[in-house]
């Protein structure tokens, strides 16, 4: 009998051993390892040298530092992990840790982060340094949590300006009837509309050709894009505008960030907001730098007074309302912009 009885406990135990090592094996799909160690996934759309994932690798260093080096962020660019709906999708489902999505593809899906493209909103880069401190800024982030995402922080590509074919911009009524490319979301599609041009969407890589090739007579397109991508070459006048700025959300599925420590928690909220600054330095620099490059390529530049911007932003007016009126956080948030200098 005793034998027998010691027998089971033996195979108890030994079904419990087994039990304990396939959860083991179970836990490899976590981040976070045996030893604290904790390691997250971001990916992002642009080029490696781009303000926007340069923008990405200081915050995964910052990480780093803080933790000492036991939270890693693992930085995938150039579309490696998908495109900007794509990555938004993966990180509400929980495929994809985190991502730097920009805000334009994402306007279909939740209107929030219209307010920050909104025409004619930002007209400097201290104004809206000031507008990203502000906690109208955590508020419309934290609007994102019912699509399952923690906004971290905003990040910037730079001021969108127009570039045209023909002639340089110096009023709406120069736009009219003018093709120009636009992102494809409706609230581009709407400004465009607005400024009386025939907004015109168009693939990223097919912009050249369509210049070259008169399918489009302009486009609206920040400094350092129309440099690398050339688009100098076949549309010789630009606009500094200044209509909106090209911005992307750093966010991170919301499961996993609520599954940190209220302390790890801190560290990526801190690390992500301190970037924000450092982004916009970098933009800075790479703009006043693209404008001395234009110049000696032939480009006619043309800046906008805040008399020339008058018109324009009196166009779109109604644009700003119609967005503003579908969430309370949009109109704060636009409200925050217009009251600051």
């Amino acid at each position: 009998m005793k034998k027998s009885y010691w027998k089971v406990i033996a195979i108890c135990t030994a079904v419990l051993m087994l039990a304990l090592v396939a959860a083991g094996c179970g836990g490899k799909k976590e981040e976070k390892k045996a030893d604290g160690q904790i390691t997250f996934k971001v990916g992002d759309v642009v080029q490696k040298d781009h303000p926007m994932n340069v923008a990405v690798e200081k915050f995964a260093k910052k990480v780093a530092e803080k933790s000492n080096n036991r939270i890693k962020v693992i930085v995938y660019p150039a579309r490696q992990l998908g495109d900007d709906r794509q990555l938004f999708e993966q990180v509400q489902s929980g495929a994809l840790d985190m991502a730097e999505v920009s805000v334009a593809p994402m306007g279909s899906t939740t209107p929030l982060v219209t307010a920050l493209q909104m025409p004619f909103l930002f007209t400097s880069w201290d104004q809206y340094l000031k507008v990203m401190n502000d906690p109208v800024t955590d508020k419309l982030l934290a609007g994102l949590e019912k699509n399952q995402v923690k906004g971290l922080a905003v990040y910037n590509a730079g001021f969108r300006h127009f570039v045209t074919v023909a002639k340089t911009i110096n009023q709406p009524g120069d736009m009219k009837g003018l093709k120009f490319r636009v992102a494809e979301t409706p609230q581009h599609v709407d400004i465009f509309k607005a400024l009386g041009a025939s907004p015109t969407p168009m693939p990223y890589g097919e912009i050249y050709s369509g210049l070259q090739n008169k399918v489009i007579d302009g486009l609206e397109m920040d400094l350092s894009a129309i440099l690398m991508e050339k688009h100098y070459e076949v549309a010789k006048n630009v606009t500094f505008s200044k209509h909106f700025t090209w911005p992307a959300i750093l966010m991170m599925n919301l499961k996993k960030f609520n599954a940190l420590s209220p302390a790890d928690q801190k560290i990526i909220v801190d690390s992500a907001k301190e970037v924000v600054a450092e982004n916009v330095k970098d933009i800075d620099t790479i703009e006043q730098k693209a404008v001395g490059e234009l110049k000696t390529k032939g480009v006619n530049l043309k800046d906008f007074s805040d008399a020339d911007r008058a018109p324009f932003i009196a166009a779109t007016k109604d644009i700003e309302s119609k967005y503003s009126s579908q969430d309370p956080l949009i109109a704060d948030f636009v409200k925050k912009a217009r009251e600051t200098k």
